[in-house]
């Protein structure tokens, strides 16, 4: 019976070591759009007045090139892209004001998934001293 819990406790001391604490990742509320069947693109569709479009432009090579919120270029930077949407939803806005807050995002279809991804991580929010930070719930892609 010893050696049996001498086993248990080397798997568990194991188990512990080998551990590895991640940080939390997003919590990505998208809207993908859907295939086949008769759908009406989110560009035809209205609008509420609290939508930010995004636009990712991609090199031929399927790199970052640009990233427009409406008519502002803001350049490869997901950086920019979170200082921008900061400035447009606030710091940390209300679950009320998340409610009316959506983001449409439009891309090149050769971009990578990577600054797809880095655009819906600026998006969606930031951490702030290990708490996450939403900005907006509703991130939805454009159909093409």
């Amino acid at each position: 019976m010893t050696p049996l819990i001498d086993v248990v406790f080397l798997l568990l001391t194991f188990f512990i070591i080998s551990f590895k604490i991640v940080m939390p990742e997003g919590d990505f509320a998208v809207k993908m759009p859907q295939t086949g069947g008769e759908t009406v693109p989110i560009a035809a569709q209205p609008l509420p007045s609290e939508t930010i479009r995004v636009r990712l432009i991609a090199d031929p090579a399927g790199n970052l090139a640009d990233i427009q919120i409406g008519s502002n270029h803001l350049g490869p930077s997901p950086q920019r892209l979170r200082e921008q949407i900061i400035a447009l939803v606030g710091a940390n806005p209300t679950e009320q004001e998340r409610e009316n807050q959506e983001a449409v995002i439009d891309f090149d279809r050769h971009l990578r998934y990577q600054h797809t991804i880095d655009a819906l991580t600026a998006i969606r929010g930031y951490l702030s001293e290990d708490t996450m930070i939403p900005l907006i719930d509703k991130i939805y892609f454009a159909d093409k």
